[in-house]
């Protein structure tokens, strides 16, 4: 069991990167430089609760601070291993909920398989996503935990840090009211409403709709499309193909989801009835097994993930479809249907007498785990690989070109996010990594040309210049890659060359031999500059100069 824990907490220390990324400038940078220039008490708590987007990233917003307080520093590794730590506090609290069953250690072993597996990577190793959703999951768990066990005033605070991590939060309260319900607690059940309506009513206090309304127009148009996203979303760790077609990507995702259903709705009657035969006297005749208090109160811990996982869901397939089907199994989504299959099978295991089938059940759902755990590796990791590469050089080239992290060369955004950024470096709260600087320094000093012997070919289109090298291969070390150059006296650019996809029949395998890179006109300001492809291997630095580029 310990495996695919350790391995995924060595992939996060290994690639991670302290460096922001896009949306990160908002909660994080941005955030933080505001903090320290405001000397109101009131000003700092309404940056605290201001949204993001269409989140308000409470708990996100505190770790920062926590870490600033103790450091003096923003750090993004920091972020990254401070998030990853509620997935393993989300591992925690499923075994204690599953030693309520009694059931011998080894039906456990599929669960952290499901768990920490490597297609949600832009989770751990982004820093908004981590803060996002890794938080909401271990929250809402633990909520469920500490309803289902009755400590309702411990439930009621997790639901509301899972509400005020991200939007998905509020799903919480709907969870609660189907345990609360279904055990018939009442009172709990008015106390839980009103907490909740108060919560997600502040939640959602000043906030703009974000577009969502065009989503209902959409609905109304392609409903269809939404029947389909619930599937795909909740079966997404089916997603073995990311880089074919969606309709090709979708197709399993969605039969797989679609079998699970079979079960989820069977189990979910079973757990309905006894409380309508309490209530309405319905369904007298048939046998409804008695539960001891450790068997009602891990059903109930499981209800409540259903619950959360089913809402969720269907807002997502509601309004998520518009902005392309992709969504629907995009890599920071994919920690849901990982804790739906995790569900899944628990609720399986547990409910089951017949020990053969639970047997059963236990080999299938390893062998199941072990697969999706093995494919993520196979598929994720060289991605993994490769998106650190780029971190790192447009790390690079937003020290030194006040651009490369997310945001249009030049433009409004581009110059804001540059200016915090270096009133951040200015003060010592952050420093960029150092990779980049070495390579820039070994760059500046490369006079070489390019050897003869690379079939390496330059085009000049009408947006860009299109480099491509076929004989580029790529490594998963993170010191090792390949980047195109253009640097003057003045400025040095740096642009990663990006692998070529694979067209053959593994339908696992994503990159092929060889790189190319279309730099776009527009990263440049005017003026000639060398053009040039190096490939680092460890502390090597091999490449040279292709020849002259004019930018008018």
């Amino acid at each position: 069991m310990a495996v695919p824990v350790v391995l995924w907490a060595a992939v996060i220390l290994y690639y991670s990167v302290n460096l922001p990324w896009y949306d990160d400038f908002d909660p994080f940078p941005d955030f933080l430089h505001k903090w320290i220039t405001s000397d109101s008490s009131l000003e700092r708590l309404t940056l605290l609760f201001q949204p993001n987007n269409e989140h308000r990233m409470v708990i996100g917003k505190l770790a920062t601070l926590g870490y600033y307080w103790v450091t003096g520093h923003l750090n993004f590794t920091f972020l990254h291993i401070g998030a990853a730590l509620f997935t393993l506090g989300t591992l925690a609290i499923f075994w204690r909920a599953f030693k309520r069953s009694n059931l011998s250690a080894w039906y456990f072993l599929p669960v952290p398989f499901l768990l920490f597996q490597l297609q949600y990577h832009l989770i751990f190793l982004w820093a908004i996503c981590g803060w996002q959703h890794e938080p909401v999951v271990f929250f809402v768990v633990l909520s469920m935990f500490l309803l289902s066990g009755k400590r309702f005033t411990g439930a009621l605070l997790a639901g509301v840090c899972a509400t005020y991590a991200m939007s998905s939060g509020i799903f919480v309260w709907p969870a609660g009211v189907a345990v609360l319900l279904l055990r018939s607690q009442y009172k709990q059940l008015a106390a839980w409403i009103i907490v909740g309506a108060i919560a997600v009513g502040l939640y959602f206090y000043g906030m703009s709709a974000q577009g969502n309304e065009s989503s209902f127009a959409f609905f109304a148009k392609y409903p269809h499309l939404s029947v389909l996203g619930f599937f795909t979303f909740l079966g997404g760790l089916f997603d073995f193909f990311p880089e074919k077609d969606i309709v090709v990507r979708s197709a399993l995702p969605v039969l797989m989801a679609l079998i699970a259903m079979v079960w989820v709705v069977i189990w979910l009657w079973t757990q309905v009835k006894p409380w309508l035969t309490r209530t309405f006297g319905l369904f007298k005749s048939s046998s409804v097994q008695a539960q001891t208090d450790s068997e009602s109160n891990l059903n109930a811990f499981l209800l409540g993930i259903f619950c959360f996982l089913l809402v969720e869901a269907l807002v997502i397939g509601l309004l998520r479809p518009r902005f392309g089907f992709f969504v629907m199994i995009v890599s920071n989504y994919k920690i849901y249907p990982a804790l739906f299959l995790v569900v899944t099978y628990l609720s399986f295991i547990v409910s089951t007498q017949n020990q053969s089938l639970r047997k059963l059940a236990l080999r299938g759902a390893a062998l199941v785990g072990l697969f999706i755990w093995s494919i993520s590796i196979y598929a994720y990791l060289p991605v993994i690989s490769e998106r650190r590469k780029y971190y790192v050089v447009n790390g690079y080239n937003q020290e030194h070109n006040g651009f490369g992290l997310g945001h249009v060369p030049y433009s409004e955004s581009a110059r804001y996010v540059d200016n915090v950024m270096k009133y951040l470096v200015k003060t010592g709260v952050y420093s960029y990594p150092k990779e980049g600087n070495e390579l820039g320094r070994q760059v500046h000093a490369l006079t070489t040309p390019f050897p003869l012997k690379r079939q390496v070919t330059v085009e000049h289109r009408d947006k860009g210049i299109f480099v491509n090298d076929p004989e580029g291969t790529i490594s998963p070390a993170p010191s090792n890659g390949e980047y195109a150059f253009v640097r003057n006296g003045q400025r040095l650019y740096f642009f990663k060359m990006e692998p070529h996809k694979y067209t053959g029949r593994n339908f696992f395998k994503q990159y092929d031999k060889g790189f190319d890179i279309e730099i776009p006109h527009s990263s440049l300001l005017p003026g000639t500059y060398d053009l040039g492809i190096v490939n680092v291997e460890g502390a090597a630095l091999k490449g040279g100069v292709l020849g002259k580029v004019t930018i008018p």
